[in-house]
């Protein structure tokens, strides 16, 4: 169950960790500012996705979600730049491997001039602020089942797909999102102990976020003129990304998700 009041206090909770993430980033766009920004822009997306029509509809809140959303596509290579610099760093130092670091910093610190923008027009406008009087609590209830249904059907068809084929690289991907956001929008909610739905969501996206660096790394190894010790970092990142796939497969065997999703 939802309330408007712990709704409310979860949106400002999420909208000043947003704001507080983009000083820290701005400050310093190392790799976990980076990635805490990139946490609490989801958790605000997932959260104005359950404000009324007319709130998410009017034009400063459109605006404000639409620079949020650019935000998180610059950053999105800005992080995937730190995932590769981070597996290269656990290979014995070679001139090939110093030679790729160094490009993508150079790449890296490119994309940052662009995100660094975007995060500041951000910080001068986080979006729509949320008080517990400017809430009906049965709309915001049917909204929020209906969310929850929508993302439980769509996460419910799209598992089967990708457990049965480990190269839908892009599908499995999707799936990660779908669930990360609809594990945020589960959390806003009430209960004295998480339902099975969300403990299990929680341990997929553990399992897929490490797949999804596999598949980052992959695709940029294979894009690079092969040499030994780009295929040997090639074969060691398949064979782990192998194992993590089967671990997923092994864990979504049972699927409580489709206990919420929508009847056909």
């Amino acid at each position: 169950m939802i309330t408007r009041d712990s709704f409310a206090k979860e949106y400002d909770k999420f909208a000043k960790a947003l704001t507080r993430r983009v000083k820290a980033y701005l400050r310093d766009p190392n790799a976990e500012n980076v990635h805490r920004l990139r946490t609490a822009t989801r958790r605000l997306q997932a959260a104005f996705a359950l404000l009324p029509k007319t709130t998410r509809n009017e034009n400063r809140a459109q605006k404000t979600m639409a620079r949020i959303k650019e935000l998180m596509k610059v950053n999105a290579s800005v992080r995937d730049q730190d995932i590769i610099l981070s597996k290269l760093s656990m290979y014995k130092k070679s001139p090939t491997y110093e030679r790729l670091t160094e490009g993508l910093r150079k790449s890296r610190k490119s994309h940052l001039e662009q995100a660094k923008e975007l995060a500041l027009s951000v910080q001068k406008d986080p979006g729509p602020r949320v008080k517990p009087r400017d809430l009906s609590e049965p709309i915001l209830q049917r909204r929020y089942n209906k969310v929850v249904r929508k993302l439980g059907s769509k996460i419910t068809s799209e598992i089967p797909l990708v457990r049965e084929d480990p190269s839908k690289v892009e599908e499995l991907h999707v799936v990660r999102r779908d669930c990360k956001q609809l594990r945020y929008v589960l959390e806003m909610a009430e209960f004295s102990r998480p339902p099975k739905p969300l403990v299990a969501l929680r341990s997929w996206q553990d399992l897929l976020g490490t797949i999804r660096d596999n598949d980052v790394m992959i695709a940029y190894l294979q894009g690079l003129r092969r040499s030994a010790e780009i295929q040997l970092a090639l074969n060691i990142e398949i064979e782990n990304r192998n194992k993590n796939y089967r671990k997923f497969v092994e864990v979504s065997r049972q699927n409580p998700v489709s206990r919420i999703a929508s009847k056909p």
